[in-house]
């Protein structure tokens, strides 16, 4: 079994509940679709903890900026306030571990990647049908996961169309390809406070979504307590 997680942002309260859930569920392997750091108020435990834990970690948007702040001239103020505090927390370690974190990685029948795989550092949202449509093109793996956008998402291509999947278990079948949003560990934006990752048999080709309850009060309290903007604490009650 393998866990994906992805968009963690600092929050090491939801990181620690995913992990004792993973290990609850028998994982083997943990792989990290990036954005371990930004808006959060631990960046370096976080840092830790996924280097420790993860085979393989890919690099997210925030983990860009916060190691080169031009990167974050799209960011609105509020992201880019975080992610100067953050670069400002970082150990020089942990900031050289995101230095070389690559952009996808391939394992097996799946693609790993922060954003859409059709351009992986334009860091593309994939929101609307075509942008599934691009991702599928760019992905010749039967499966893809993705994050970024902090909002879980099964799709599944077979016989020409795409179908949205509501069930939190997707099996793919001979001939069908997946493409696998496992939402955010650290600020889930789906309107459901919970922490969000998947887990990935490979052998059975079924992946499970899955939501995990953690210390929510301590995590927006050491945001509060860090100077960071309130909105960052407040979002997390509010699953957005």
């Amino acid at each position: 079994m393998i866990a994906v997680i992805s968009d963690i942002h600092g929050n090491l309260e939801a990181l620690d509940a995913v992990l004792e859930d993973a290990k609850s569920a028998n994982v083997r392997e943990l792989i990290c679709l990036g954005d371990i750091v930004g808006y959060g108020a631990d960046p370096n435990g976080c840092m830790e903890r996924v280097s420790a834990a993860a085979k393989a970690c890919v690099l997210g948007n925030h983990d860009a900026a916060a190691r080169d702040l031009s990167q974050a001239e799209n960011f609105n103020e509020i992201a880019r306030e975080a992610i100067r505090w953050t670069q400002e927390q970082l150990t020089a370690e942990n900031l050289e571990r995101l230095n070389v974190l690559p952009f996808e990685f391939i394992q097996g029948e799946a693609r790993y990647v922060h954003a859409s795989p059709d351009n992986p550092s334009a860091w593309h949202y994939i929101l609307t049908e075509q942008e599934a449509w691009n991702a599928f093109e760019a992905c010749p793996e039967p499966l893809c996961f993705v994050g970024h956008s902090h909002v879980p998402l099964r799709v599944v291509l077979a016989g020409g169309r795409l179908e949205v999947l509501e069930a939190a278990t997707l099996e793919l079948r001979d001939g069908a390809r997946a493409l696998v949003n496992v939402g955010s560990v650290g600020q889930p934006r789906d309107g459901d406070w919970r922490a969000a990752y998947a887990l990935f048999d490979p052998e059975g080709r079924r992946v499970t979504a899955r939501r995990v309850e953690y210390d929510l009060r301590k995590a927006s309290s050491k945001i509060l307590q860090a100077g960071l903007p309130e909105i960052l604490a407040r979002r997390l009650s509010q699953g957005q």
